[in-house]
């Protein structure tokens, strides 16, 4: 995945933060530890001289061995003196080593030339975190969505079964090979607000989340195509058919045009072929897809998404009679 200049510069800065922290912390430890033992100054002088000796010694002698030997065994003894102090303040005995977020590329995003996980991870969040913002994601809860809020008896217990549904989906979500879903409905019944608690928990969970209506996101795809993208690498696409879970909210409120037509049959088509779940709400009934889009798109979500039909009373307007 390739990413913007703006990313790229804020992971750079992050892993700075990171490596900085974890030395001035050691620096802070050893400082204060040497406060109360001043005899670990002289331990670390005489290791250090041993480590010099052991170098100068292999350059310099022709039979080195046995003289190396004995450098080596008294600084194991300098080791093990060291040990002892930290452990007689109750410390382990890398209490004074840097400690790095990552002890594999100690903070630098590399070993040996070669981009670290703990690199690439901080990039792909980054980036979708960059993505959401842009498309204004804000995380509702489980706990807020009100059930008592539809006063017909018979759908105020439907809406429990999709409600029981979207938790259980949240809490064993486990990325490739999860359900794609369809939330349909008529307006002000609850998907946008369920399907952002599925997204806050999933979110938690460590997956990377993309949340957006499909207006904005075809509005993004379509400027980076005709080259009227603020991002200079136009990376909207790859992320939408790459992330771990793609929410698109309120399918069906875009201007539709032969573009965007062929944009979310793409995004659909390819997150199947990935095993990518992707959920999708709308107004548009299931039935009434093929004639909004066409015959493809409609197949793909009829038999290949799990339906959740949303029935009850507009509960936005309920809330505000409420308040």
């Amino acid at each position: 995945m390739k990413y913007s200049r703006k990313v790229v510069d804020k992971a750079n800065t992050i892993l700075q933060q990171r490596q900085e922290k974890a030395e001035k912390e050691a620096a802070s430890r050893h400082t204060e530890f040497i406060k109360k033992h001043p005899e670990l100054a002289e331990i670390e002088a005489e290791m250090s001289r041993t480590g010099a000796d052991i170098l100068k010694a292999v350059q310099g002698c022709e039979n080195p061995r046995e003289y190396i030997d004995s450098l080596s065994r008294k600084n194991l003894e300098f080791q093990r003196l060291k040990k002892e102090l930290l452990k007689s303040e109750g410390f382990d005995g890398d209490y004074l080593d840097i400690h790095y977020t990552c002890p594999k590329c100690k903070d630098t995003g590399y070993v040996d030339g070669v981009v670290c996980s703990c690199y690439e991870e901080l990039l792909k969040k980054l980036s979708y975190e960059d993505l959401a913002e842009k498309t204004s994601l804000k995380i509702s809860s489980f706990d807020e969505f009100d059930i008592s809020l539809y006063n017909d008896e018979a759908k105020r217990a439907h809406m429990q079964k999709i409600l029981n549904y979207c938790k259980d989906y949240a809490e064993e979500f486990d990325g490739k090979g999860f359900p794609s879903v369809y939330m349909f409905g008529e307006t002000g019944l609850g998907k946008t607000h369920l399907s952002l608690a599925i997204a806050g928990k999933v979110i938690e969970k460590g997956y990377n989340v993309i949340y957006g209506s499909a207006h904005n996101f075809f509005n993004m795809l379509e400027r980076e195509h005709f080259g009227r993208s603020e991002n200079p690498d136009g990376t909207t696409e790859e992320k939408l058919l790459n992330c771990d879970l793609l929410i698109l909210d309120d399918l069906g409120a875009e201007f539709v045009t032969q573009y965007t037509v062929a944009e979310l049959y793409n995004i659909i088509d390819t997150r199947l072929a990935k095993d990518l779940p992707t959920i999708i709400s709308s107004n548009i009934k299931s039935d009434e897809l093929e004639s909004k889009y066409n015959n493809r798109i409609a197949s793909r979500i009829l038999y290949s998404y799990y339906r959740l039909c949303f029935m009850g009373n507009d509960i936005r307007q309920a809330l505000s009679q409420e308040n």
